[in-house]
């Protein structure tokens, strides 16, 4: 077996293992748990606490087409409790979704700060959705993005510095990234 095959066989392995793929912007930020509900994640340079954007599903189990997305802290600086967002964190990590099909049930989201990207959230032949997003102009799906901020003394974020996307390729399933200065 060649170098390149073993290492793609242990990546593979190491996926079905933990449930989840290895993208982070920080080595040492935790990799939240996959669960079904769970579209990607966001992390930011302020701190470790991770925002998590699920699908959201009626008790049917169907999409709720009037808010698809659920979002969430995993506040791991405070022993990985879930939270909610405030009003104001809403305002910055929110998205905005937008029904483009409704016979497909697919939506455009943007984030409500940042809106240079178009993430897709649609369903996939298997039946599940995905969010989409154009990488380094290639088709992904997302798994994660990543805010580097600059902070007052306080710590406080004053602006984002870039922003980066993480995805895997939906012409050939490999770990690709884009860093988009803000």
């Amino acid at each position: 077996m060649r170098c390149s095959a073993k290492i793609l066989a242990v990546s593979l392995l190491f996926i079905l293992a933990v449930g989840t793929i290895p993208v982070n912007a920080q080595d040492n930020y935790p990799v939240p748990s996959k669960t079904d509900k769970m579209l990607f994640y966001l992390q930011r340079s302020h701190n470790r606490n991770t925002i998590i954007y699920d699908l959201n599903t009626l008790s049917d189990g169907k999409i709720n087409t009037e808010n698809p997305i659920s979002i969430y802290w995993i506040r791991y600086e405070e022993g990985g409790r879930k939270a909610e967002l405030s009003f104001i964190q809403n305002k910055v990590f929110g998205v905005r979704c937008l029904m483009i099909d409704k016979e497909k049930e697919s939506f455009i989201l943007h984030f409500k700060y940042f809106n240079k990207r178009e993430i897709t959230l649609s369903k996939t032949d298997l039946g599940d959705y995905k969010a989409f997003v154009t990488i380094n102009n290639e088709l992904a799906e997302l798994v994660s993005a990543y805010i580097k901020s600059e902070n007052n003394p306080l710590g406080i974020p004053l602006s984002f510095k870039y922003i980066e996307f993480h995805g895997i390729s939906i012409l050939n399933g490999k770990l690709i990234s884009e860093k988009i200065i803000l």
